[in-house]
């Protein structure tokens, strides 16, 4: 439990200003499973991450759930059993088909956690580039995502953006609810993380790298919520929650059977 002390400056033109200090005190929340799963198109490893949430007052250093039981399953009838290969890190080598839906069922703690997410066709990255935008006069180099989006199906794309090896802090999401069947140029404004150095602008000869990720509608609402959170600055965005998560029993975090792609390029 924490105590904050609240000054209040009361001022009136008759008496004269006074304070009162008033003591508030706050619970901090116990903690909650935070499941990140991603079952990828790609042959490779696909991994679980099992932590927990912490005060929001204590050091960024999240707890892992070790000795978890962790099973995906397909509508295909196949099974794969995760195995636990670090601290709170479950992985099975596999690899995800587009229209399957993939079932995450894990046993943590005593508690069962259940997901579900079906992989979309994979719609082409096209190619990545960077194009000059002026802001009160001043150009500014952006990434940009070229794609064509197909006709006759709803999409949605998630995105992640890298310079010089370092991934933007801004959240990328896109649908094509007012642009189906029509080609996409999705601009990606690169946000630097406050702890290296480099700057929030794109210069001649920074690396750039795209990911791009075809992901369903839940997976979808859960980046968007981040997104409507993430660089928005004062009074701009939403106020800061838990996006809403595709996994039961209350635990944080998604599950997303999804489609990856990556492009790579050099700032002109």
């Amino acid at each position: 439990m924490k105590k904050l002390l609240i000054v209040l400056s009361l001022a009136s033109l008759i008496f004269s200003s006074c304070k009162k200090i008033i003591s508030i005190d706050t619970d901090n929340a116990p903690p909650q499973i935070v499941i990140e799963g991603k079952i990828t198109d790609r042959l490779g490893v696909q991994q679980i991450k099992i932590s927990k949430t912490i005060d929001y007052d204590a050091d960024l250093n999240f707890p892992t759930v070790s000795g978890a039981t962790v099973k995906v399953s397909d509508s295909k009838g196949n099974n794969y059993i995760f195995t636990e290969t670090a601290p709170g890190i479950y992985t099975n080598r596999m690899r995800g088909v587009s229209g399957v839906t993939y079932n995450l069922n894990v046993t943590a703690e005593g508690q069962n956690y259940t997901a579900s997410s079906k992989m979309p066709n994979n719609v082409k990255l096209d190619s990545i580039g960077v194009v000059l935008n002026s802001f009160f006069g001043n150009d500014r180099k952006t990434a940009v995502a070229y794609l064509v989006d197909p006709a006759g199906e709803t999409n949605f794309y998630h995105f992640d953006l890298y310079v010089n090896d370092y991934l933007s802090q801004r959240f990328y999401v896109s649908n094509d609810r007012l642009t189906n069947g029509n080609p996409l140029r999705v601009q990606l404004f690169f946000k630097s993380n406050n702890n290296n150095n480099d700057s929030d602008e794109l210069n001649t000869g920074d690396k750039v790298k795209i990911e791009m990720e075809c992901v369903d509608s839940n997976v979808f609402d859960y980046w968007y919520a981040l997104s409507e959170q993430s660089g928005r600055g004062p009074n701009q965005g939403t106020t800061p929650a838990n996006p809403t998560s595709n996994i039961s029993n209350n635990a944080l975090g998604y599950f997303s059977a999804h489609t990856f792609q990556s492009l790579n390029i050099v700032v002109p």
